[in-house]
Protein backbone atom coordinates (compact mmCIF):
# COMPACT_ATOMS: atom_id res chain seq x y z
CA UNK A 1 0.00 0.00 0.00
CA UNK A 2 3.05 2.03 0.97
CA UNK A 3 4.25 1.65 -2.18
CA UNK A 4 1.33 2.06 -4.51
CA UNK A 5 0.81 5.28 -2.73
CA UNK A 6 4.31 6.06 -3.50
CA UNK A 7 4.23 5.75 -7.15
CA UNK A 8 0.80 7.85 -7.26
CA UNK A 9 2.42 10.27 -5.42
CA UNK A 10 5.67 10.19 -7.83
CA UNK A 11 3.17 9.91 -10.90
CA UNK A 12 1.38 13.28 -9.49
CA UNK A 13 5.02 15.07 -9.21
CA UNK A 14 6.09 13.82 -12.41
CA UNK A 15 3.20 15.46 -14.15
CA UNK A 16 3.28 18.66 -12.67
CA UNK A 17 6.95 19.08 -13.43
CA UNK A 18 6.33 18.44 -17.17
CA UNK A 19 2.96 20.35 -17.23
CA UNK A 20 5.00 23.43 -16.12
CA UNK A 21 7.65 22.84 -18.92
CA UNK A 22 4.68 22.41 -21.43
CA UNK A 23 2.89 25.41 -20.58
CA UNK A 24 4.41 27.92 -21.05
CA UNK A 25 5.36 26.55 -25.11
CA UNK A 26 1.44 25.88 -25.03
CA UNK A 27 1.25 29.31 -24.66
CA UNK A 28 3.55 30.26 -27.20
CA UNK A 29 2.22 28.22 -30.07
CA UNK A 30 -1.29 29.45 -29.17
CA UNK A 31 -0.20 33.20 -29.53
CA UNK A 32 1.92 32.36 -32.50
CA UNK A 33 -1.22 30.05 -34.46
CA UNK A 34 -2.23 33.22 -36.74
CA UNK A 35 -0.64 32.95 -40.85
CA UNK A 36 -0.44 36.48 -41.46
CA UNK A 37 1.84 36.68 -38.54
CA UNK A 38 3.96 33.80 -39.88
CA UNK A 39 4.09 35.83 -43.23
CA UNK A 40 5.11 38.83 -42.06
CA UNK A 41 7.45 37.01 -40.21
CA UNK A 42 8.78 34.48 -43.32
CA UNK A 43 8.94 37.65 -46.14
CA UNK A 44 10.97 39.53 -43.95
CA UNK A 45 14.75 39.18 -44.66
CA UNK A 46 16.33 39.65 -41.48
CA UNK A 47 14.58 36.75 -40.49
CA UNK A 48 16.58 33.96 -42.71
CA UNK A 49 20.27 36.47 -41.86
CA UNK A 50 19.49 36.16 -37.97
CA UNK A 51 18.77 32.79 -38.20
CA UNK A 52 22.73 32.45 -40.23
CA UNK A 53 23.81 35.03 -37.33
CA UNK A 54 22.66 33.06 -34.43
CA UNK A 55 23.80 29.42 -35.82
CA UNK A 56 27.28 31.03 -37.07
CA UNK A 57 28.13 32.75 -33.50
CA UNK A 58 27.37 29.36 -31.99
CA UNK A 59 29.20 27.65 -34.29
CA UNK A 60 32.56 30.08 -33.45
CA UNK A 61 31.46 29.55 -29.74
CA UNK A 62 31.89 25.60 -30.02
CA UNK A 63 34.77 25.35 -31.92
CA UNK A 64 36.61 27.95 -29.20
CA UNK A 65 35.07 25.88 -26.63
CA UNK A 66 36.28 22.20 -27.84
CA UNK A 67 39.69 24.13 -28.80
CA UNK A 68 40.31 26.05 -25.83
CA UNK A 69 38.19 24.57 -23.13
CA UNK A 70 38.62 20.75 -23.75
CA UNK A 71 42.81 21.27 -22.56
CA UNK A 72 41.34 23.12 -19.95
CA UNK A 73 38.70 20.24 -18.08
CA UNK A 74 40.72 17.50 -18.95
CA UNK A 75 43.55 18.92 -16.89
CA UNK A 76 40.93 19.96 -14.05
CA UNK A 77 39.04 16.84 -14.04
CA UNK A 78 41.71 14.49 -13.77
CA UNK A 79 44.75 16.06 -11.57
CA UNK A 80 44.10 17.22 -7.79
CA UNK A 81 46.56 20.47 -7.73
CA UNK A 82 46.79 23.02 -5.00
CA UNK A 83 44.61 25.98 -6.18
CA UNK A 84 42.46 24.01 -8.19
CA UNK A 85 39.69 25.23 -5.84
CA UNK A 86 40.57 28.76 -6.86
CA UNK A 87 40.54 28.24 -10.33
CA UNK A 88 37.33 26.88 -10.67
CA UNK A 89 35.61 29.60 -9.14
CA UNK A 90 37.29 32.10 -11.61
CA UNK A 91 35.73 29.81 -14.00
CA UNK A 92 32.82 30.26 -12.72
CA UNK A 93 32.84 34.23 -12.53
CA UNK A 94 30.98 34.60 -16.27
CA UNK A 95 28.04 32.96 -14.28
CA UNK A 96 28.61 34.72 -10.88
CA UNK A 97 29.06 38.59 -12.83
CA UNK A 98 26.53 40.04 -14.20
CA UNK A 99 26.62 40.07 -18.41
CA UNK A 100 26.53 43.19 -18.95
CA UNK A 101 29.29 44.26 -16.49
CA UNK A 102 31.68 41.77 -17.85
CA UNK A 103 30.41 42.36 -21.64
CA UNK A 104 31.28 46.24 -20.91
CA UNK A 105 34.44 45.55 -19.35
CA UNK A 106 35.74 43.13 -22.48
CA UNK A 107 34.05 46.02 -25.19
CA UNK A 108 37.05 48.49 -24.19
CA UNK A 109 39.32 45.52 -25.60
CA UNK A 110 37.53 44.78 -28.33
CA UNK A 111 37.65 48.88 -29.41
CA UNK A 112 41.24 48.25 -29.67
CA UNK A 113 41.05 45.12 -31.27
CA UNK A 114 38.77 45.69 -34.12
CA UNK A 115 36.80 42.94 -32.96
CA UNK A 116 33.28 45.44 -31.76
CA UNK A 117 30.73 44.40 -34.71
CA UNK A 118 32.27 41.39 -35.78
CA UNK A 119 31.30 37.93 -35.90
CA UNK A 120 34.63 37.15 -33.96
CA UNK A 121 34.39 39.22 -31.57
CA UNK A 122 30.18 38.19 -30.62
CA UNK A 123 31.78 34.42 -31.28
CA UNK A 124 34.67 35.19 -28.75
CA UNK A 125 32.15 36.81 -26.14
CA UNK A 126 29.50 34.20 -26.50
CA UNK A 127 32.63 31.38 -25.94
CA UNK A 128 33.92 33.47 -22.65
CA UNK A 129 30.05 33.22 -21.48
CA UNK A 130 29.77 29.79 -22.38
CA UNK A 131 32.86 28.26 -21.12
CA UNK A 132 31.51 27.48 -17.48
CA UNK A 133 29.35 25.40 -19.00
CA UNK A 134 31.78 23.74 -21.10
CA UNK A 135 34.30 22.94 -19.06
CA UNK A 136 32.68 22.18 -16.08
CA UNK A 137 30.53 19.81 -17.34
CA UNK A 138 33.29 17.88 -19.46
CA UNK A 139 35.71 18.18 -16.19
CA UNK A 140 33.21 16.06 -14.50
CA UNK A 141 33.39 13.89 -17.30
CA UNK A 142 36.94 13.28 -17.34
CA UNK A 143 37.01 12.88 -13.63
CA UNK A 144 35.72 9.32 -14.25
CA UNK A 145 38.07 8.53 -16.60
CA UNK A 146 40.88 5.96 -15.14
CA UNK A 147 44.42 7.73 -16.30
CA UNK A 148 45.85 3.84 -16.73
CA UNK A 149 44.33 4.06 -20.28
CA UNK A 150 46.31 7.27 -21.30
CA UNK A 151 49.43 6.14 -19.79
CA UNK A 152 49.08 2.45 -21.60
CA UNK A 153 48.42 4.48 -24.88
CA UNK A 154 51.31 6.41 -24.33
CA UNK A 155 53.83 4.09 -23.37
CA UNK A 156 52.47 2.18 -26.86
CA UNK A 157 53.34 5.45 -28.49
CA UNK A 158 50.36 7.56 -29.38
CA UNK A 159 50.02 11.30 -29.52
CA UNK A 160 47.74 13.61 -27.97
CA UNK A 161 45.44 13.38 -30.71
CA UNK A 162 45.51 9.85 -30.84
CA UNK A 163 44.75 9.04 -27.47
CA UNK A 164 41.71 11.98 -27.60
CA UNK A 165 40.32 10.49 -30.46
CA UNK A 166 40.62 6.84 -29.66
CA UNK A 167 40.48 6.82 -26.35
CA UNK A 168 38.80 9.65 -24.26
CA UNK A 169 36.41 10.47 -26.71
CA UNK A 170 34.83 7.05 -27.18
CA UNK A 171 34.23 6.76 -23.45
CA UNK A 172 33.43 10.73 -23.12
CA UNK A 173 30.60 11.11 -26.01
CA UNK A 174 27.17 11.75 -24.27
CA UNK A 175 29.40 13.70 -21.67
CA UNK A 176 31.10 15.58 -24.70
CA UNK A 177 27.83 16.27 -26.76
CA UNK A 178 25.85 17.57 -23.61
CA UNK A 179 28.45 20.34 -22.96
CA UNK A 180 28.28 21.27 -26.74
CA UNK A 181 24.88 21.79 -26.10
CA UNK A 182 24.78 23.69 -23.62
CA UNK A 183 27.38 26.14 -25.28
CA UNK A 184 24.78 26.29 -28.37
CA UNK A 185 21.96 26.49 -26.21
CA UNK A 186 23.53 29.29 -24.16
CA UNK A 187 24.71 31.24 -27.33
CA UNK A 188 21.29 30.97 -29.12
CA UNK A 189 19.59 32.97 -25.81
CA UNK A 190 22.28 35.97 -25.84
CA UNK A 191 21.11 39.33 -26.41
CA UNK A 192 22.33 42.05 -23.81
CA UNK A 193 26.21 41.02 -25.35
CA UNK A 194 25.55 40.08 -28.68
CA UNK A 195 23.91 44.05 -29.15
CA UNK A 196 26.50 45.63 -27.35
CA UNK A 197 29.41 43.44 -29.29
CA UNK A 198 27.35 43.32 -32.38
CA UNK A 199 27.07 47.23 -31.63
CA UNK A 200 24.04 46.63 -33.12
CA UNK A 201 24.66 45.65 -37.00
CA UNK A 202 24.64 41.72 -36.33
CA UNK A 203 21.25 40.74 -36.08
CA UNK A 204 20.39 37.53 -33.98
CA UNK A 205 17.17 35.84 -33.61
CA UNK A 206 16.59 37.19 -29.77
CA UNK A 207 17.80 40.66 -30.95
CA UNK A 208 14.60 40.17 -33.32
CA UNK A 209 12.33 38.71 -30.88
CA UNK A 210 12.94 41.16 -28.02
CA UNK A 211 11.36 44.58 -29.41
CA UNK A 212 8.24 42.87 -30.40
CA UNK A 213 8.17 41.23 -26.70
CA UNK A 214 8.68 44.63 -25.04
CA UNK A 215 6.99 46.31 -27.57
CA UNK A 216 3.74 44.69 -26.75
CA UNK A 217 3.16 42.75 -30.23
CA UNK A 218 3.76 39.24 -28.66
CA UNK A 219 2.07 37.46 -31.60
CA UNK A 220 4.77 38.40 -33.44
CA UNK A 221 7.08 37.71 -30.66
CA UNK A 222 5.49 34.44 -30.56
CA UNK A 223 6.18 33.18 -33.73
CA UNK A 224 10.05 34.51 -33.53
CA UNK A 225 10.37 32.72 -30.17
CA UNK A 226 8.57 29.18 -32.15
CA UNK A 227 11.46 29.90 -34.61
CA UNK A 228 14.02 30.01 -32.02
CA UNK A 229 12.83 26.79 -30.29
CA UNK A 230 12.97 25.00 -33.34
CA UNK A 231 16.18 26.46 -34.56
CA UNK A 232 17.87 25.78 -31.45
CA UNK A 233 16.62 21.66 -31.31
CA UNK A 234 17.22 21.30 -35.42
CA UNK A 235 20.88 22.69 -34.48
CA UNK A 236 21.91 20.59 -31.81
CA UNK A 237 20.23 17.54 -32.86
CA UNK A 238 22.43 17.97 -36.28
CA UNK A 239 25.74 18.51 -33.73
CA UNK A 240 25.01 15.63 -32.05
CA UNK A 241 24.80 13.64 -35.40
CA UNK A 242 27.24 14.94 -36.83
CA UNK A 243 29.72 14.18 -33.82
CA UNK A 244 28.44 10.48 -33.65
CA UNK A 245 28.59 10.26 -37.40
CA UNK A 246 32.45 11.16 -37.32
CA UNK A 247 33.15 9.43 -34.28
CA UNK A 248 31.38 5.93 -36.06
CA UNK A 249 33.08 6.76 -39.39
CA UNK A 250 36.42 7.43 -37.93
CA UNK A 251 36.32 4.17 -35.52
CA UNK A 252 35.09 1.91 -38.41
CA UNK A 253 38.05 2.57 -40.78
CA UNK A 254 40.55 2.35 -38.29
CA UNK A 255 38.72 -1.34 -37.79
CA UNK A 256 38.96 -1.93 -41.55
CA UNK A 257 42.61 -0.52 -41.50
CA UNK A 258 43.73 -2.86 -38.83
CA UNK A 259 41.88 -5.98 -40.39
Amino acid sequence: MTSMFKNILMRLLLFFIILIFLLPFVGIILEGFNLNNWNYVLINKKTLSAIKNTSLIAIIAVFINIILGTPVASYIGQNDFKGKSIIETIILLPLIIPAFVTTMGIQFFFIQLNLIETFLGVGIVHSLITFPYYIRTLSSGYSTLNKDYEKMATIMGANSFQIFFKINLPILLPTFITAISFVIIVSFSQYLITLIIGGGEIITIPILMFPFISGGDFKIGAVYSIIYIVINMIFILFIEKSIQNFFYTSKEKNNNGNN
